[in-house]
């Protein structure tokens, strides 16, 4: 009988302790009287390696005196020729969700920003970054709560960059296993929301 209570126990623990929900792992995380910063650590959504070319796509969810939205960066990395992405105000990031839903998000930059082509002499690759502050648009921003992201598309004004969102992704670069499609289920409520 002491043998059956302490296998339950333990498969009890066990039970509990993989279902917890992910960790809010803050960057930033300041409150004042007046004002209040909460930016989570950068989490990878989409990686590429292929031939000569790698590519990944990150975000870092931010909340500014209770304004959402996410900071992205796109990083592309080859020996071969890569193409200049622009993104101005009018580029948005749309996220496809799996209800058929889309959520969008608004650039916050009035300025055209373009990914500059920086050349690592020591590995002879061509590199590009570009980096992107958006804020969520109002529509049906709840869905994302509770419905995974099976697309997002970046309306840049050079043609529409798209990732395909994989379920789990084992990434080479990071050396980490995450779920990028449920990445705003998983961090949203640690801003609150």
């Amino acid at each position: 009988m002491k043998t059956f209570f302490k296998l339950a126990t333990f498969f009890l623990l066990t039970n509990l302790s993989f279902s917890q929900d992910k960790a809010c792992d803050f960057e930033i995380d300041i409150a004042t009287d007046t004002s209040s910063t909460r930016v989570l650590k950068d989490k990878i959504i989409d990686e590429s390696i292929f031939g000569n070319t790698t590519s990944f796509l990150t975000f870092k969810m931010f909340e500014v005196d209770g304004v959402l939205g996410v900071n992205f960066q796109y990083l592309q990395k080859s020996k071969d020729f890569l193409s200049p992405i622009c993104i101005d105000k009018t580029t948005k990031i749309i996220l496809e969700l799996s209800n058929g839903k889309q959520v969008k998000l608004v650039n916050s930059a009035d300025i055209e920003t373009c990914n500059e082509l920086q050349y690592d002499a020591i590995n002879k690759n061509n590199i590009r970054v570009l980096t992107g502050f958006f804020y969520f648009a109002p529509e049906n921003f709840q869905d994302l709560k509770t419905e995974k992201v099976y697309l997002i598309k970046i309306t840049a004004t050079t043609g529409d960059v798209n990732f395909v969102i994989k379920p789990e992704l084992n990434s080479e670069i990071y050396k980490e296993k995450s779920t990028p499609d449920t990445y705003f289920i998983d961090y949203l409520k640690c801003l609150g929301v």
